[in-house]
């Protein structure tokens, strides 16, 4: 039943007889808003070549009767001329990767996998490299069943899968935490962890609650199902999880989960003792040694004294880019709106937001308004 859901939150109705109005009035999906990827120009370039036999950069009317999706060829003529540009054809390949939720990061992702599997470099799995056993799932990924497997393919099955996960209320760093803890602990190679190789893992919660085939071990999607609920529960945000996985990856040598202060010097390669001992930040009983579970509690206790999180932090940053006109990082009485329009901030916000009463509103000042702003 999710899996149904999850198909329908990731299609969009093609628009079909839309005219620039109506695009641009926002009734409709808003092309001109859509961001060009690199693929979309590769997709773009390709189509070109086959379609435009006389070469004079845009496609006809007598070269479109070779185009399969006749029906939405009004849609993406953007400027009504008859013909189908370079820049028009980006427009529809962006369209199709957005309503497939596939960013730049999904593809960037698949093309990792691409070059690690693709042994003859030719830009797709052939049957014969399919058949070393990745990815498990082929039919998964072979949209269009042609035996083979596309960068586009792979990338839009990455992208249901993140929005699957997602759905789930896991997200990326949960789930890159998760790999890389079976990766590093995983001694049989079955993808999953037995009971004593969980002992080299910290898992916050009990193993029993998220194994869900009830065969006593725990595979990357019951891990990072486990990590998303304790992060979510703590409070700890998606980059309060990638500094405690960060920070014990580098120092925790032996996997037991902790970090002693041999274990720190050994990891020290970068000076980082110049810039603090994270012995001293976080060892809290002052024992000596680091658990992950004392990070994991500061980290959270922090995040809840600052009252916002990542995407807060994010939307402020964008804010304040916006606003900041002097470049002075704060946005100052002067920068904010008398009649704001959509995305402005207006001059009410200042008082707000302003904590320290200086008459400007900083990065964190903002953030912290924006999360009050969802109370």
């Amino acid at each position: 039943m999710l899996k149904s859901l999850l198909c329908i939150a990731l299609s969009t109705a093609v628009l079909a007889g839309t005219c620039p109005a109506q695009i641009l009035s926002g009734d409709k999906t808003d092309l001109f808003a859509l961001v060009i990827a690199p693929i979309d120009l590769t997709d773009a370039s390709r189509s070109m070549t086959v379609y435009d036999t006389n070469e004079d950069g845009a496609i006809d009317k007598d070269e479109q009767t070779r185009i399969r999706w006749q029906d939405e060829i009004d849609q993406y003529d953007l400027n009504r001329d008859g013909k189908l540009t370079h820049l028009e054809l980006c427009v529809r390949f962006a369209k199709i990767r957005d309503d497939s939720g596939v960013t730049q990061q999904v593809i960037n992702n698949a093309k990792v996998f691409l070059r690690r599997h693709d042994k003859n470099g030719n830009g797709q799995l052939d049957p014969d490299e399919i058949a070393n056993g990745w990815p498990s799932n082929p039919e998964e990924f072979d949209a269009n069943h042609d035996g083979v497997i596309t960068l586009a393919e792979m990338a839009k099955q990455f992208a249901y899968m993140a929005g699957l996960r997602r759905e789930m209320g896991i997200e990326q760093v949960d789930q890159v935490t998760a790999i890389r803890t079976v990766r590093k602990l995983d001694a049989d190679k079955d993808q999953k962890l037995d009971k004593d190789e969980q002992q080299g893992a910290y898992l916050p919660l009990p193993a029993k609650e998220f194994d869900e085939n009830d065969d006593g071990k725990l595979g990357i999607m019951e891990i990072a199902t486990m990590l998303a609920k304790y992060r979510r529960d703590s409070g700890m945000s998606k980059s309060d999880l990638a500094k405690v996985r960060s920070l014990f990856e580098r120092y925790d040598r032996n996997s037991d989960g902790m970090i002693d202060q041999t274990e720190f010097t050994a990891g020290d390669v970068f000076g980082a003792t110049a810039r603090g001992n994270p012995l001293n930040e976080f060892d809290e009983n002052k024992d000596g040694q680091l658990t992950q579970a004392e990070v994991q509690q500061t980290i959270a206790r922090t995040r809840k004294s600052l009252g916002f999180n990542d995407d807060d932090l994010a939307e402020a940053r964008k804010l304040l880019t916006r606003h900041d006109k002097d470049r002075s990082t704060f946005i100052e009485e002067a920068e904010f709106y008398e009649s704001p329009v959509s995305g402005q901030l207006a001059n009410s916000v200042l008082k707000q937001a302003d904590g320290d009463d200086d008459k400007r509103v900083s990065l964190i000042e903002l953030a912290k308004y924006i999360a009050n702003q969802k109370d």
